[in-house]
């Protein structure tokens, strides 16, 4: 299992798929910060959101600028329980790679990349991170 983290200064990761078997596993979700916020992190909860996007570059023009890319996004939802104490969401939340047809070509292809990404709903305060405990399968940082 390994940790990532995302934050104000840090909001993204992007890991590249190694093949159309790839997958990442979110185990869970951790809300941290560096001050004391006993009940604090269910409004942070509410103040963010996750998103994953899968991403296939087709065509990039000679200076390296993405001409035609194929992308699925989604989000992935932290649902707190009515009695939950802790600042920790078991999301078991599996992103497995697909294929696709570009255009009328028979082959099929597979995303190349999935970005993980915080982004704020409303002004986010900067101490506050999420550590994530994930497995990875044919996946490189």
């Amino acid at each position: 299992m390994e940790q990532i983290k995302l934050n104000k200064e840090n909001p993204e990761v992007e890991f590249k798929l190694n093949s159309k078997d790839s997958f990442l596993l979110i185990h869970s979700v951790f809300v941290t910060s560096q001050k004391n916020f006993e009940n604090e992190w269910t409004n942070f909860i509410s103040k963010v959101k996750l998103t994953a996007e899968l991403r296939y570059v087709v065509f990039a023009d000679p200076e390296g600028r993405f001409i035609d890319d194929r992308k699925k996004q989604f989000p992935i939802h932290f649902i707190s329980d009515l009695y939950q104490v802790q600042p920790v969401f078991h999301l078991k939340t599996l992103i497995k790679n697909e294929t696709f047809n570009v255009g009328i070509n028979p082959e099929r292809k597979y995303y190349r990349t999935l970005k993980l990404e915080l982004q704020n709903v409303e002004n986010l305060d900067e101490d506050y991170t999420l550590e994530f405990n994930i497995e990875k399968f044919n996946i490189d940082p």
